[in-house]
């Protein structure tokens, strides 16, 4: 997502999206100070776009700071709704090494294992001889160009360039604005890490659970001083859980689970984030948690069978039911350590708890062993006259998030023979 800390707070120009933006009335369990808003768009296809509408939202300690948020997430998401035939080649793996290219192969950016294919999962399996599209990236730890498949990079894909062949269930994550294609690419990388950690601590919990501090709100206000972490977590409206990733992540990376009181329900709302600093990424996480809570209110009022709790949970097939079926089927949130943990007012440092060596700043990023971070430019020249760059940011064979329970992207979990994972229950990631 957009990430306003890395701006000079300056109002942000909107003059891209032809529609409407809105500020959000701040909820009375939201600690004063924080302001919330709202853009979307519509007929986008009309303007060259692979989508009709897109929407963005953003939080803040200021409205300025809230609707640049907003505007940078449809920013985003608007530039990496275009494709451009110019910026594309169509060659089989056989072709592109008769060509003398540089690239990935197709099966590092297909994230489901064999056994998959076995069940009902509605995608293509790869085969050697496909056409595919290809887009040209920069690998950033030595400058080298490398070729990756498209359906990697745009949001949403066109399968016309790929012999209508489908061969994953798309995601967002590595799409990032920013004033420069450096702040772009910083911002995607972060968002990439915050994923890849998350994704194990959900399905490998019932191990990382015993190993990983939690903080209640109480504690971390006594561990932090930092003003924002005093406004946002000195407030008795919610409950606060603050799961320290540290054994999992080599960046700072922080879970904030939320509970608040709505019509006589718990409610349960949470974030993640990923920075060089270990507040920047607490205040982050918690923001978003913050941010949920409008966003968990508003799926509340979805009919009453928009999930339906069957066994399988096959109907969870949205990031939207994702975040929405704890709060719909509240019963189910004993089933995880997590959340079972977050529920809980205790806090919990681990004996021994294993950290992994962190980097503190972009300049130390050749440090993690990483072999490729691949960039990709996505701006389209209305974007760039506004001032703005984006890029896809992909780090191969880290783990990314599914928004469809019955899909889950398990590749990169490389799970061990008769490994347990918690694949039963959906995650809650927005």
């Amino acid at each position: 997502m957009y990430k306003p800390d890395k701006l000079t707070m300056t109002p942000l120009k909107d003059d891209l999206i032809h529609g409407n933006q809105y500020p959000i009335p701040t909820r009375r369990c939201l600690p004063s100070g924080l302001y919330q808003s709202y853009v979307e768009a519509t007929h986008l296809d009309l303007l060259a776009s692979n989508t009709h509408m897109l929407q963005g939202s953003g939080i803040g300690f200021s409205q300025l700071e809230a609707n640049n948020s907003a505007i940078g997430e449809w920013i985003e998401r608007y530039a990496a709704s275009h494709q451009d035939i110019k910026n594309l080649i169509f060659a089989s793996e056989s072709d592109m090494n008769h060509q003398g290219r540089t690239f990935l192969p197709i099966e590092t950016f297909i994230p489901f294992i064999s056994d998959q294919y076995c069940t009902n999962l509605p995608y293509q399996m790869w085969e050697k001889e496909d056409v595919t599209s290809w887009i040209e990236s920069k690998n950033i730890l030595n400058q080298q160009s490398v070729w990756v498949p498209a359906f990697a990079v745009h949001l949403p894909h066109n399968t016309d360039w790929d012999q209508k062949k489908n061969y994953i269930l798309q995601t967002s994550t590595g799409i990032s604005a920013g004033k420069n294609l450096q702040d772009a690419t910083i911002g995607g990388f972060l968002e990439c890490a915050e994923r890849n950690a998350f994704a194990e601590f959900w399905y490998r919990q019932e191990q990382w659970i015993q190993q990983i501090p939690m903080l209640n709100q109480e504690d971390v206000l006594r561990s932090h001083k930092h003003p924002k972490i005093k406004h946002l977590f000195d407030n008795n409206r919610v409950q606060i859980k603050l799961f320290d990733l540290s054994p999992i992540s080599p960046i700072e990376t922080h879970v904030v689970v939320l509970y608040f009181p709505y019509k006589g329900q718990l409610f349960q709302s949470m974030g993640c984030a990923s920075r060089f600093n270990q507040e920047e990424s607490i205040i982050k996480a918690c923001l978003e948690a913050y941010q949920g809570i409008e966003y968990a209110i508003g799926l509340s009022q979805k009919p009453e069978n928009w999930i339906q709790n069957l066994p399988g949970f096959e109907s969870i097939n949205s990031f939207d039911k994702h975040f929405a079926f704890y709060n719909r089927f509240p019963l189910w949130r004993k089933k995880s350590p997590i959340l079972q943990a977050a529920l809980s007012k205790d806090s919990f440092f681990p004996d021994q708890a294993s950290f992994q060596s962190k980097i503190h700043s972009w300049e130390d990023i050749n440090q993690m062993g990483l072999n490729h971070i691949l960039v990709i430019p996505l701006s389209t020249e209305d974007v760039q006259s506004q001032g703005f760059e984006v890029v896809r940011v992909i780090v191969p064979h880290w783990n990314l998030l599914t928004g469809v329970h019955t899909q889950p992207f398990l590749k990169n979990l490389r799970a061990q023979s008769g490994e347990n994972l918690f694949l039963t229950y959906p995650h809650p990631f927005p």
